[in-house]
């Protein structure tokens, strides 16, 4: 639920953390050490900056990927070793729990990181920039409900298990039949509220337009930030619901699914995991793994 509630504005960090965990292992440490042409990159399109303003901005950008080095490498390590080891105990009730439990707090981390980054962007935008904004927001949710009615038919059950599938595969190699059953049963089950995401997106977005025609500065824009993408303040129940009924679906589907795997896709799964692991503890200068408690 998190990744949809996200303003694509805020994935100009959190595209960082996307490097991580879509790049193969072998390519972490070049996409990881680019991040920084990346997120400028993502940063000067997205908000038509320009080259003054990125200028100015590189300094908070260089200091924000050092902390994030010297911080975050060694949580995100922290949490690889966690899904490792409960890979190997079996996922039961109480492992599952006290990952997605981390999950969430991984996602907040990065969040917040992100919002750091992008409130002095934010606060620097002039009238015609911020309108550009509008336009942009406007035509993302377009796009994007235009694709929802797209997936709303009745195969779309199908094409979700499909991606779930897909996903897996990836970290266990082919899945047998059995388990894309697995796969089919559970996510057929998993909430659907994209389209109330979407309007709640929408009203977020309004809100932060009219901050920067206020002119707020950047402390209040990285409150308002804060409170919306990392601390979920003001989240319709009706999502935080959504999202408690997914954290079971995720929970279920980790439970059946890891206790159906046979040897070749366990090794499989624990190689990338280790792989991985050690890819970003290798990324430090003082390499090194967190303890996570949960």
């Amino acid at each position: 639920m998190f990744a949809r509630i996200q303003s694509p504005l805020v994935g100009l960090a959190l595209l960082l953390c996307l490097l991580l965990s879509v790049t193969a292992c072998s390519r972490v440490g070049i996409a990881y050490n680019s991040a920084d042409f990346f997120i400028k990159g993502y940063a000067k399109d997205y908000l038509e900056l320009s080259q003054t303003q990125i200028a100015a901005w590189e300094p908070t950008l260089r200091a924000a990927l050092a902390r994030h080095r010297s911080e975050e490498l060694p949580y995100l390590a922290g949490y690889l070793e966690q899904v490792h080891q409960a890979s190997r105990e079996g996922f039961d009730q109480r492992n599952t729990r006290c990952l997605i439990t981390q999950m969430q707090a991984l996602y907040r981390r990065q969040a917040e990181f992100a919002v750091t980054l992008a409130a002095p962007l934010l606060a620097d935008l002039a009238p015609d920039q911020i309108r550009a904004l509008q336009a942009r927001f406007a035509q993302q949710d377009t796009e994007d409900r235009a694709e929802l009615a797209e997936r709303a038919g009745p195969d779309e059950q199908e094409r979700r298990a499909r991606r779930y599938t897909q996903g897996i595969e990836d970290w266990t190699g082919p899945l047998r039949p059995a388990q894309r059953a697995i796969i089919t049963d559970v996510t057929a089950r998993v909430p659907q509220t994209q389209e109330r995401l979407l309007d709640y997106r929408v009203h977020q977005r309004a809100r932060l337009i009219a901050l920067l025609d206020a002119g707020a500065d950047v402390a209040r824009i990285q409150s308002f930030l804060t409170m919306w993408l990392v601390d979920f303040q003001d989240l319709p129940a009706e999502l935080a619901r959504g999202g408690q009924l997914l954290e079971a679906r995720i929970s279920e589907l980790l439970i059946r699914l890891g206790a159906s795997l046979d040897e070749r896709q366990h090794a499989r799964l624990q190689q990338r995991l280790e792989s991985l692991r050690d890819d970003l503890i290798q990324l430090q200068s003082a390499p090194r793994s967190a303890v996570l408690d949960c």
